[in-house]
């Protein structure tokens, strides 16, 4: 008897059942085909029976695996695997995240960042070849390898489990099935492609007037101005303090006439105190009681509640508050209600701050959600009430930059860094800044910036210009170029050299806003985001995956910052030709090169065959000109530049629809461009043809010495030729 008891004891109801496993079949980078395998699934402690979970397609080379509880639960699951992995949101510490354990939440740490993120998003790509997103708002945990060498643990707490696995194998098809289903950037303005100043406060119109007039006079394009807090007669009053500005009317109009739009900083904040300003010159001008609105809002049962019941305060950097409850559709409704009127006032877009689970704790919610899931929702629902406004009120000449966000937010214009330090500190300097923005671009997120210089600077030593110049310079390579720090410093206050770099790199920024716009119009086709990890294109390449401070800019262009103190740095150009942008030596990749970087150099490299879209760099904004005569600073007009890089012959379809169609043939080369009329300037860099032709008359071909180029009338359709 005691041989069956055994059996019975090991294979009978009393043995837990295996923990069910799905089994997904993709091919892998290698071109061979491949198993995900994903098990371990467990609810609230107990193994989840494979009758528990359907599995099945979304759509091409999409895969949906769900599993409903009745409430919330705990749940976990196990990918076998222990390869590199990329994304999980804007992430300053690494690209590969494999041995770390990550957390999806949303969280403001001013310091050194370490794991954590303003802009969480749960998803990965895998090295193999796939993506996972793990569709939760909750405070999920990714074990990515520690506990165990070669599984991947996910534990959360949710109402259900809801996995999506994209095939790839490519990177840029696995973020264009993600994207195509969570969201893609919505195209900006063009203005908002311009240079933008900010300033941490402006203490009167006097010191608006002098950046707005200071940028026109040293030929500094820009077309955003910047009031961050406060501006407004208490913390989120939105309107207008004018004990610190005296006629806010004649301000705005001179902002407007100079070529500039306005952006104005606001939180989700209400504030029921405020602390007395640091700042000297706003002493006395900011009520330190509540603001205006908030008996209004607190009566109403706008904000979010605390366990008792009553309103649910916070302290923050500006005093203790209430939040908006965005899960309240009245609140919503009260809160556009307030901002628009700065919009009556004449903003044209809004800087998102805070919004951070970090202020949440154990808020309570209108619509009864959990607050450990909400922690992180809260920024995506405060995102998503400004952009439906803006679209609703501006009618598509308005933006959105925010701070903080999750998925659901893909579709917002512009993020950015948050606070990061005036330095090269790898904790939160600039080569942390500049993996983050990768890691951004990793997991969807297109448009991404940072505050150039570095926002937390030391008020008594601002600092050398250094780090402010190689700032500059990695910032005219990402999608906005934004001037901002604690302490208002502007880019003449790192002295002479420094502003004859910015004045150069700002406006190299604006002249590339032809090729920045259509990297734009691809990234809300495809997700494809502007700044590109090398790794997205070339993961077989051992050395891109390993490059975590250059990436590839749009198409054609790689960017290696400078990221210390040095004047060289190592480089890696993966395979293809490329050429030096400075200097017009060529390369064959996968290469690596240790390349001199003075302080006034960033090492650039283009495809070879190449065609950069620009426009003339005498162009100060990009917001249209609409009032009587000539505009009083030179904006967008009809002129455009054509660079042709040495190489094999490429075509390209411009911002507008221009196409050109290069094509060689004895000795002698031809463009074909069709579309939209344009005056048009033909560049040849590095490049000397001796001879042009346009539709068969002969053109005077310009010789500069580096470059050589032709300029002419474009109607609809012309025809360039060359020898």
């Amino acid at each position: 008897m005691l041989v069956p008891l055994l059996l019975a004891a090991l294979t009978g109801p009393m043995a837990p059942p295996p923990a069910a496993t799905v089994r997904l079949p993709f091919t892998n980078l290698e071109g061979r085909p491949d198993t995900l395998e994903i098990g371990g699934f467990r609810l609230d402690g107990r193994a989840l029976a494979r009758s528990a979970i359907v599995v099945r397609p979304l759509a091409a080379g999409v895969t949906e695996i769900t599993s409903e509880a009745p409430a919330l639960a705990s749940w976990e699951f196990r990918i076998r695997e222990n390869e590199p992995v990329y994304g999980f949101g804007e992430r300053f510490d690494a690209l590969d995240q494999v041995r770390r354990i990550l957390v999806n939440a949303s969280s403001d740490v001013p310091g050194p960042k370490g794991t954590a993120t303003y802009f969480p998003v749960p998803f990965f790509m895998d090295l193999r070849g796939y993506g996972i997103w793990v569709d939760t708002y909750a405070e999920a945990s990714f074990d990515l390898g520690v506990t165990d060498h070669d599984h991947f643990v996910v534990r959360l707490r949710d109402t259900r489990l809801r996995i999506v696995f994209f095939e790839g194998p490519r990177f840029p098809i696995i973020l264009e099935r993600f994207t195509g289903l969570v969201g893609r950037a919505k195209l900006p303005p063009y203005w908002a492609f311009a240079p933008w100043k900010s300033r941490n406060w402006y203490p009167d119109a006097a010191a608006v007037d002098s950046d707005i007039t200071r940028y026109r006079e040293l030929g500094l394009p820009a077309s955003v101005i910047v009031f961050d807090s406060p501006w407004a007669t208490n913390y989120n009053t939105f309107e207008i303090n004018r004990q610190q500005f005296a006629d806010p009317e004649g301000m705005i109009r001179r902002i407007h006439d100079a070529g500039f739009k306005l952006c104005l900083w606001l939180t989700a904040f209400v504030n029921e105190s405020t602390w007395t300003p640091s700042e000297p010159e706003l002493v006395g001008k900011i009520p330190l009681t509540a603001a205006s609105n908030y008996e209004e809002a607190l009566r109403a049962g706008y904000f979010l509640r605390n366990d008792s019941g009553g309103v649910y305060l916070a302290d923050w950097w500006k005093g203790r508050g209430a939040l908006v409850d965005f899960t309240n559709p009245a609140a919503v409704a009260w809160w556009k209600d307030q901002v628009r009127k700065a919009i009556r006032l004449g903003a044209d877009a809004f800087k998102a701050d805070g919004g951070e689970g970090s202020y949440l704790d154990d808020a309570r919610y209108h619509d009864g959600a959990d607050p450990a899931v909400m922690r992180t929702r809260y920024a995506v629902l405060y995102n998503q009430t400004l952009e439906s406004l803006i679209r609703s009120d501006l009618k598509g000449d308005g933006v959105l930059f925010s701070r903080s966000g999750s998925v659901g937010n893909h579709d917002l214009p512009f993020l950015w860094a948050g606070d990061n330090e005036a330095d090269f500190g790898q904790g939160n300097g600039l080569p942390s800044v500049v993996r983050a923005g990768l890691s951004a671009g990793l997991s969807g997120i297109a448009l991404w910036t940072s505050d150039l210089g570095g926002y937390l600077k030391d008020r008594r030593t601002p600092g050398d210009s250094v780090p402010f110049i190689r700032w500059t310079e990695f910032s005219a390579f990402s999608p906005v170029m934004e001037v901002h720090s604690a302490i208002n410093l502007g880019p003449w206050d790192y002295g002479p050299t420094a502003l004859d770099i910015f004045r150069t790199y700002s406006r190299l920024h604006m002249s590339l806003f032809p090729y920045r716009y259509a990297a734009a119009e691809e990234a809300a086709r495809t997700g494809m985001p502007i700044m590109r990890a090398l790794v997205l294109g070339y993961p077989l390449d051992a050395e891109a995956r390993r490059a975590t401070d250059e990436y590839e800019f749009g198409p054609d262009l790689l960017v290696a910052p400078v990221v210390t103190p040095g004047t060289q740095r190592a480089v890696h150009l993966p395979e293809g030709e490329w050429v030096d942008y400075w200097t017009g030596a060529r390369y064959t990749g996968p290469a690596d090169l240790v390349v001199d970087a003075p302080l006034d150099r960033v090492p650039l490299y283009v495809k070879a065959g190449a065609i950069l879209p620009r426009i003339p760099d005498d162009v100060m904004t990009l917001v249209p000109w609409r009032g009587p005569g000539a505009p009083p600073v030179p904006t967008l007009d009809d002129r455009r530049v054509y660079e042709i890089w040495p190489g094999r012959t490429r075509s390209l379809v411009d911002f507008e629809g221009r196409r050109l169609e290069v094509s060689a043939e004895g000795g002698r080369t031809t463009l074909a461009l069709t579309g939209a009329p344009a005056r048009v300037t033909v560049v040849w860099r590095f490049e000397h043809p001796a001879h042009a032709t346009l539709d068969g008359r002969p053109l005077a071909v310009r010789d500069d010495g580096a470059s050589s180029s032709v300029t002419f009338a474009h109607g609809t359709e012309s025809r360039l030729v060359w020898w």
